[in-house]
């Protein structure tokens, strides 16, 4: 069977998922376990009346439409981090942002549906909103949803699973990008692919992900094994193992930092503005006003307030 083949490739690389805060062994990564460490541990990533302020702020945003605010602050009250723990709290903000349409917030309520955490476990409502979130494009969405198609003997849902799992790995999901790699290196339903593979090392590798490194080094001593070598490629490929990543953790006032341009970015945007009289209806859009604006939302593979600093 493909997938006994393609799921051997996922558990050999015992990636350690940074997105998530968890162990690639898993079928599917959890935001649900990550949120549950976070509230177990002293550790936290909003711990100042600045940060606090800003959570408040992307309150606002939300209960006037912004579905990815929502999300964010939906992940605060779950875990206690930034705000007071509160599952209703977190299940009402969670919902506001499945009704704007988020995709963050569609793929967090699934997961808590699947697992039983904040709402009550509901599998088929799990199913039913991981099917829209994939349609949102979501990253994560669209990788857990490649690996449920992975597991059956249908030609077709594997065809469906790799689309999904290269899509997935185009947005820089790190999970799917190791997959797909692993995938490629292997020969594992797909065409042997020892450059593609090794160019997804690569991005890993430059990205942070030291777990890539080893991968590498065996894609680059294969290729120069091989009577068709290309110089050019293995040079590239060496240089990058032997590149040394620095990891700069995160202080309070970085974290301070992000989450003021994510409300700033999101009011800048007209789209969640209080300027209506007197209703809910939205404010005058960016598109609307004529001036130069744009619209930026925080990272769509986001699934902690931690993943949300980090990637803007």
């Amino acid at each position: 069977m493909q997938f006994a083949v393609i799921k051997g490739a996922l558990l050999a690389s015992s990636i350690s998922l940074a997105l998530f805060g968890i162990s690639a062994n898993a079928q599917a990564a959890s935001t649900t376990m990550f949120i549950t460490a976070a509230a177990q541990t002293s550790e936290r990533v909003c711990d100042s009346t600045e940060c606090t302020a800003e959570l408040r702020r992307l309150m606002r945003l939300a209960r006037n439409g912004s579905g990815d605010a929502a999300a964010i602050v939906a992940m605060a009250f779950a875990s206690g981090d930034g705000l007071e723990q509160s599952d209703k709290e977190a299940e009402r903000f969670v919902r506001i942002g499945v009704r704007y349409n988020s995709p963050i917030a569609t793929y967090l309520m699934s997961d808590w549906h699947r697992n039983g955490f904040v709402l009550e476990q509901n599998e088929q409502e799990a199913d039913r909103l991981l099917d829209v979130a994939v349609n949102l494009g979501h990253p994560p969405a669209q990788y857990q949803k490649a690996l449920m198609l992975f597991s059956t003997d249908s030609a077709e849902d594997f065809n469906e699973a790799l689309t999904l799992l290269e899509a997935a790995s185009e947005q820089n999901l790190v999970t799917a990008m190791m997959l797909l790699g692993r995938m490629k290196q292997i020969g594992a339903g797909v065409d042997e692919d020892l450059v593609g593979a090794g160019e997804l090392y690569r991005k890993l590798i430059i990205a942070g992900v030291d777990d890539a490194r080893g991968y590498l080094r065996e894609v680059t001593r294969e290729l120069e094994a091989r009577d068709d070598s290309n110089d050019e490629v293995i040079n590239r490929f060496a240089n990058t193992t032997d590149m040394e990543v620095i990891t700069v953790r995160g202080s309070a006032f970085r974290v301070n930092t992000q989450l003021t341009g994510i409300v700033r970015r999101l009011t800048a945007s007209g789209n969640y503005d209080s300027r209506s009289i007197g209703s809910r209806i939205r404010g005058v859009t960016c598109e609307q006003s004529g001036s130069n604006c744009a619209v930026n939302r925080p990272d769509p593979t986001a699934a902690s307030l931690d993943d949300v600093i980090g990637n803007n």
